[in-house]
């Protein structure tokens, strides 16, 4: 008879609790070096900036778990954001703007998929591809440059706030919300998880992979969209430069600090949402302590590197854990 270990089994909820841990123990190193970090300003300063952060790693995490990864996603936000702001400065109302940036992004999106899963490229160069197209296509509809957006609804998002606490926080909780329930309570997150869990055994299951695999760049798509909303609220002056290859390090850090594995088949909202917090964290800090801005970007891609290594121990870890509760 086999018997299962309590320690095994309590190695293996630490371990899903790891992102949390790490948010805890840095918000506690940064107040002893300088509390100010912590003051009710600043946090609320940090939850409201790593709010576009979080919504883009989600659609990270969704690709990600799948398998694969969407190098296109922080460039879609620049496209997305100045697409929208360009027929907001033409004269279309709100919810057609917005429309076509949820079109454009979404198909964008079943490129993606359609080159990962019909054509068979690979995802690190199908979505290097697109990128680039979409850095292309960012200049030639930014034909003014800047654009300043005088939205009411947006300015009400991303600038004003209730009960003093801004509404961007509340925005991004209900889409947090929204996310986790996509991915555990639904069909989608269940096959995404199996796809990248393993593939051939996925479709043993029945699981339609390619399907599949379109539907999760599909929603990757959603999501840039959804960020792009996020920023242009935040920042009414629009440029070719929102987005980028910051907001990229910064989305990826998040979900793979939030427990995501690289190899597919691992991940959680709650994870994601600890990682982007973390993420904003770091750089709040670092500015305060006086860091040199060109070196917190030096910083974050060190964090990221750390977070890969951490993400193969954890790996072996949680492996080795979950052989322990088994036997």
């Amino acid at each position: 008879m086999i018997r299962k270990s309590p320690s095994g089994a309590r190695m293996v909820r630490l371990l899903n609790y790891a992102p949390v841990i790490l948010l805890v123990l840095l918000a506690a190193l940064f107040f002893v070096i300088d509390p100010k970090v912590l003051s009710w300003a600043n946090m609320l300063n940090i939850v409201a900036q790593a709010t576009p952060i979080a919504v883009l790693a989600i659609g990270a995490m969704v690709v990600l778990i799948s398998g694969g990864i969407d190098l296109s996603a922080a460039y879609g936000v620049a496209f997305c954001s100045t697409l929208i702001a360009s027929r907001l400065d033409a004269g279309d109302g709100l919810l057609l703007s917005l429309l076509i940036g949820l079109l454009a992004m979404g198909g964008i999106g079943l490129v993606n998929g359609l080159l990962v899963a019909r054509a068979k490229v690979p995802p690190f160069v199908a979505t290097l591809a697109t990128m680039i197209a979409l850095q292309g296509a960012t200049l030639a509809v930014a034909q003014k440059g800047v654009l300043i957006l005088e939205e009411p609804v947006l300015r009400w998002i991303g600038i004003a706030r209730t009960g003093g606490i801004p509404n961007v926080i509340g925005v991004a909780a209900v889409l947090l919300a929204l996310s986790w329930l996509l991915m555990r309570r639904t069909r989608f997150g269940l096959r995404t998880y199996a796809v990248g869990s393993d593939m051939d055994a996925a479709e043993l299951a029945g699981i339609p992979i390619k399907r599949q695999l379109l539907l999760v760049y599909a929603t990757s798509g959603v999501f840039v969209f959804l960020t792009a909303v996020i920023m242009i609220s935040r920042v009414p002056v629009v440029t070719p430069n929102v987005g980028g290859i910051t907001l990229l390090l910064d989305a990826i850090a998040a979900a793979v600090l939030g427990g995501t594995s690289v190899f597919g088949g691992r991940g959680s909202v709650v994870g994601v949402i600890a990682g982007a917090l973390i993420v904003s964290l770091v750089t709040t800090a670092l500015r305060i302590f006086g860091t040199d801005p060109s070196s917190i970007e030096l910083w974050k891609g060190a964090i990221i590197i750390a977070a890969l290594a951490g993400d193969t121990v954890i790996n072996r870890l949680r492996a080795r854990a979950i052989d322990k509760a088994r036997h």
